[in-house]
């Protein structure tokens, strides 16, 4: 009798174990992944990463450079954000998050590039700058004006995450034209103005770079024209154009100097500008997918484009013939490329991840 009733206690503990894993696992199936994963706050080391929250669980994020699976890390939070920090600047990364207790599986990948970092002295300082240039004026080619009315209290201003003070320019265009206005109680002090564009993207202000340098002078609205470069900015993140002002001509591009702007730089190349303007969408040349695994398939060409394929250094890793509108891609290492397409008199370049 003992037995028995032993028996169906232990039945009927199973039973309800079972029940209850049944359970779990009808609730893990309902759900879903991480809704509306959003990556902000992008700095060159540092990225905050949000989602839609769930309540009774913590969430997974888990982040790599794209193409290097354990390149990056895992955290745990029961948050709905998490700052992810000891980022490389200038690297194309992908986010994902998942709920803990769920098992719902991960979001999908978030891409986004973390920025370049460039020299500042003094950065931190809030100060009433001696002299500053204000009304920064581009007028680029074929693209509307960039202007930007500086009020001079900061030695240091970054205007990069601004979307208004974008600096949008034409690879290969010629004559744009820059201008500041002094501004301050200096201003009819002789005064050094100069502004520098990283064509080359490599974290510096050459003297090559130099748009623009008025040298210990008196005049209030110094301009210069200036020509971009064909291969301009083919980095993986956005390069600066930096103003400058100081009260002497003998100045780094890093500082100290009385005050430093920088801005965010877009090019665009000519093709698509053409495009656009002519609103003849159907000519457009699309890549896909992006990323991609195998192969690379081409819209809006012809049979006898030629194609370049080029890494973030700026070296040709491969070249031929594109080939019923696709491109092979599995002799590439996993990483962002750069495929530069000649198609009769049209040259386009574009960026792609192999992953």
């Amino acid at each position: 009798m003992i037995k028995k009733i032993l028996l169906i206690f232990l039945l009927s503990i199973i039973s309800f174990y079972q029940c209850n894993v049944l359970k779990i696992k009808e609730n893990s199936i309902l759900l879903l992944p991480p809704a509306n994963v959003t990556v902000t706050n992008i700095t060159p080391t540092s990225a905050t990463v949000s989602w839609t929250p769930q309540i009774g669980t913590g969430s997974t994020v888990s982040y790599n450079k794209v193409g290097l699976p354990g390149s990056g890390g895992t955290n745990y939070t029961t948050g709905t954000s998490i700052t992810i920090t000891n980022l490389t600047q200038c690297t194309t990364y992908e986010v994902k998050v998942q709920y803990v207790q769920a098992g719902g599986g991960y979001s999908a990948p978030v891409i986004f590039t973390t920025p370049m970092w460039y020299c500042i002295e003094n950065s931190t300082a809030t100060i009433t700058p001696y002299l500053y240039a204000s009304n920064v004026t581009l007028n680029a080619t074929d693209l509307p004006a960039m202007v930007s009315n500086s009020t001079g209290t900061k030695a240091y201003a970054d205007y990069r995450s601004d979307v208004t003070r974008k600096v949008k320019l034409v690879r290969g265009s010629a004559n744009n034209a820059i201008s500041v206005t002094k501004a301050g109680p200096a201003t009819q002090n002789p005064t050094t103005i100069g502004i520098w564009i990283d064509y080359n993207g490599d974290r510096a202000f050459d003297s090559t770079e130099r748009i623009l340098y008025s040298s210990n002078s008196t005049d209030m609205n110094p301009t210069a024209t200036f020509n971009v470069p064909l291969q301009a900015g083919q980095v993986d993140c956005k390069v600066s154009m930096r103003v400058i002002s100081n009260t002497t001509p003998y100045f780094t591009n890093c500082g100290p100097t009385n005050e430093i702007q920088d801005y965010e730089v877009e090019f665009i190349n000519a093709t698509s500008l053409a495009v656009n303007e002519s609103k003849e969408n159907k000519n457009e040349t699309i890549i896909s997918p992006n990323p991609a695994s195998d192969v690379l398939n081409i819209s809006g060409i012809s049979e006898a484009a030629n194609y370049e394929i080029y890494n973030l250094a700026g070296q040709k890793v491969d070249e031929g013939k594109v080939s019923n509108h696709y491109v092979n891609l599995n002799h590439l290492s996993k990483g962002v490329y750069f495929i530069q397409l000649k198609d009769k008199e049209k040259v386009i370049r574009l960026k792609f991840i192999k992953k």
